[in-house]
């Protein structure tokens, strides 16, 4: 993407007789671990009726403040903004009326909807009933909205309404309930919930930074798989510090029997000192041990805040309670339906994470602060007057600031200088706002710097460039960003369901370690199909080379057919050798990375299925996005990266995307 940009802009600087200007030598990729596997919660409890609601408002007019040391953006209109305001049907298997958790969720639909200038329609039934609820869905999709939005209660039952709305050309996103579109064999754009796995394996991380050595998770419903998610996720979180955690089984339904399994568990284990409860079931019986026993040093963390758990956590018993935040689910399914609408822009993962969000004693007394003012200063590396890619990040900045009502302010040097870099985060922290976000372009360079922000109390999220706070070893609240790792695996993936038999991934700088990341993905999704698959070596610098590479390759392995390039070094010499070769689309599957005038072309003519970049708008608007509402609804971060890529470029969008090249995409 960042090719097509600079070619877009070196027509339009040509046209209009404007000088060019010197461009920053570009950082090095972000390199990510993948995100760990999500599953998902059970749905919320229903009790009763009330008739389908409907919401309507609109957007938000106020502009962001003028970013004083850089050239604005360009100003295009995006073509799918001319017929009128968008009309998104959201359907849940319980509604507000009836049942308080759904009030918050609704929230954030029309939150989401008035800022973002959107029609929204809230449906569902007037009491517990899935088959009511398949059928709203079928009348949704017989309204033509221009995106659904549901909660996947029963995907067997919901999955023939859906797959009418997806072959009607509707979008559909899905949130609350749900395991995503690969685990529910429904070709949804993603799910928004909570990532049970990762919630415990946060937890476990969080515990072990408080100084744990052995922990255990307290499962009052083994067999149940989200409780088993989150206890799985615990482990794993100790056994990656070489410290030792496990599972203690208790029955939910006797409080007095578990409290006795705990004090037996302790008194045998006297070395554990961190406790994780996934739930009231678990988590009442451990007050009463802790009551009881008063273990030392022990160190505890729980799922959903009750009144115990809130007077627990004031009386620092409890670190944390987790919560799935599900104002974040109904915000982000209306924002990721409108993007897609208007962009083309959609999730980058099958899951799309609202929680865990970590509730302390400090945020307890917080309200929300739906007009709290907020003013945000960016930091970065380069800047839209000499990088075009920086136009499109600015832009996503500079809109999200625009609807959401936020004074935004966007710092950068005149070149690339990372030393000036960091003197602009330290003269960011001394401007007192109310959150920052920055690039982590050199972890060792900024981290000072960044420090300076956090123990002000200002919150952080990084964008672009970094490897998120775990691996930058800076406790910021995430990252929003493409990883490699992630974009290889489910490109892999979905090569793989294209009807790939054996493949190979043509890296055109070994050693680089976000291309050789890709490849390892792309090697791991193949084998995860049990398919064979490969890493194939070429001398980037040299396109003739290269081709004659791929041709002997081939040539030695026919059986190959699918084939993934990691950028134009690869796909430039790889349309050639399809040409050579006289391969005919459809007798093979390619996909590449950032598009190109020559990766449009080959889209549209059948020769390539898909090529992913990292939304770069997307990258810019999210990082907006999670400090206001973080400063407004106490809403953070589910995980320490918050992936933007891979952004799928195919058949459906290719032409939005050519489009909006150099301005959105």
């Amino acid at each position: 993407m960042k090719k097509l940009n600079m070619l877009l802009a070196s027509i339009v600087a040509v046209s209009l007789l404007l000088a060019a200007c010197q461009p920053a030598p570009a950082p090095a990729p972000a390199t990510n671990p993948p995100a760990a596997e999500a599953t998902q919660p059970p749905a919320a409890e229903v009790t009763q009726p009330p008739a389908a609601e409907a919401t309507q408002a609109p957007a938000a007019t106020e502009p962001p403040a003028a970013a004083p040391t850089e050239a604005p953006a360009a100003t295009q209109a995006p073509a799918a903004e001319t017929g009128g305001p968008m009309k998104f049907i959201m359907i849940q298997h319980a509604l507000c009326a009836w049942d308080s958790f759904w009030c918050t969720v609704e929230d954030g639909i029309k939150t989401a909807a008035k800022q973002m200038g959107a029609e929204v329609t809230i449906l569902g039934p007037d009491k517990f009933d899935l088959e009511k609820t398949a059928a709203l869905i079928d009348q949704a999709v017989a309204a033509k909205p221009d995106g659904i939005g549901l909660t996947v209660t029963d995907p067997v039952l919901f999955k023939e309404p859906i797959q009418k709305a997806l072959d009607a050309g509707i979008p559909v996103i899905a949130y609350n309930a749900g395991k995503g579109p690969i685990a529910d064999g429904i070709p949804y754009m993603t799910y928004l919930g909570m990532d049970e796995t990762q919630a415990g394996y946060q937890s476990g991380l969080k515990l072990i930074a408080a100084g744990a050595k052995r922990g255990v998770c307290i499962n009052h419903q083994v067999g149940h798989a989200g409780l088993d998610a989150r206890c799985k996720g615990f482990v794993q979180a100790f056994e990656e510090k070489s410290l030792k955690a496990e599972v203690l089984g208790v029955k939910g339904e006797d409080a007095a029997q578990s409290q006795t399994t705990i004090s037996d568990f302790y008194t045998a284990n006297p070395d554990v000192d961190a406790f994780l409860t996934i739930g009231p079931s678990g988590s009442n019986p451990s007050y009463a041990f802790v009551e009881a026993a008063k273990p030392a040093n022990a160190k505890h963390i729980t799922f959903d805040v009750t009144p115990e758990v809130e007077a627990k956590l004031k009386d620092g018993t409890t670190m944390y309670a987790i919560d799935q935040q599900p104002f974040l689910q109904g915000y982000g399914a209306v924002m990721y339906l409108v993007l897609d609408k208007k962009y083309g822009i959609k999730p980058a993962l099958p899951v799309t994470a609202t929680g865990p969000g970590f509730v302390d004693a400090k945020m307890l007394d917080k309200k929300p602060q739906p007009d709290r003012p907020v003013k945000l200063v960016m930091v970065q590396h380069a800047m839209c007057a000499y990088d075009p890619y920086w136009c499109v990040v600015q832009k996503g900045m500079e809109e999200a600031a625009a609807q959401m009502g936020a004074e935004l302010t966007i710092l950068g040097p005149d070149k690339f200088d990372l030393e000036k870099t960091a003197a602009l985060i330290d003269q960011a922290v001394a401007s007192q706002p109310d959150g920052i976000g920055l690039t982590v372009t050199d972890n060792v360079l900024f981290k000072e710097p960044i420090m300076k922000a956090i123990n002000a109390g200002i919150p952080v999220v990084t964008y672009d460039t970094g490897l998120g706070p775990e691996k930058d070893g800076i406790p910021y609240s995430t990252f929003w960003g493409a990883e490699d790792y992630v974009q290889g695996y489910y490109g892999g993936l979905k090569m793989a369901d294209a009807g790939a038999k054996k493949g190979v991934c043509i890296n055109h700088q070994v050693g680089h370690s976000g291309l050789d990341a890709r490849c390892k993905g792309f090697l791991d999704a193949f084998k995860e199909k049990g398919l064979p698959a490969e890493v194939l070596g070429v001398k980037g610098e040299d396109a003739a080379q290269v081709q004659t590479t791929i041709s002997d390759y081939y040539t030695a392995n026919p059986d190959v057919n699918a084939f993934l390039t990691l950028g134009p070094s690869g796909s430039e010499p790889f349309y050639a050798f399809v040409e050579a070769s006289g391969l005919q689309p459809g007798s093979f599957v390619h996909a590449s990375f950032d598009i190109s005038q020559s990766g449009v072309k080959a889209i549209n003519d059948g020769r390539t299925l898909f090529v992913m970049d990292a939304q770069p708008y997307l990258i810019g608007y999210g990082t907006v996005r999670d400090l206001v509402l973080f400063l407004r609804y106490n809403i953070t971060p589910a995980l320490g990266i918050s992936a933007t890529g891979p952004g799928f470029v195919d058949k459906s969008n290719v032409d939005i995307v050519e489009q909006l090249a150099g301005t959105y995409r």
